[in-house]
């Protein structure tokens, strides 16, 4: 695999709380002195806000034709 996409990999299940107890340790420790991994990292947590905030309102708006169709 590409190693930009095994480090994605990497910082995914870190965020998820996946890795085992060293790696996530090392991932840790290497996000305190690397500016880089840190920016990767709140770029992957905004994504994974909007995924979730784009769902919600998907929801909300099948929630609202469902309730027009029953009682409008």
């Amino acid at each position: 695999m590409r190693p930009e996409l095994e480090e994605i990999q990497l910082l995914e299940a870190y965020l998820q709380g996946t890795l085992p107890e060293e790696q996530r340790t090392d991932v840790a420790v290497r996000l305190l002195w690397n500016q880089d991994w840190q920016q990767k990292v709140a770029a992957q947590q905004l994504a994974y806000q909007a995924v979730r905030l784009a769902g919600r309102q998907q929801l909300r708006q099948e929630l609202e034709s469902i309730y027009r169709r029953l009682f409008g």
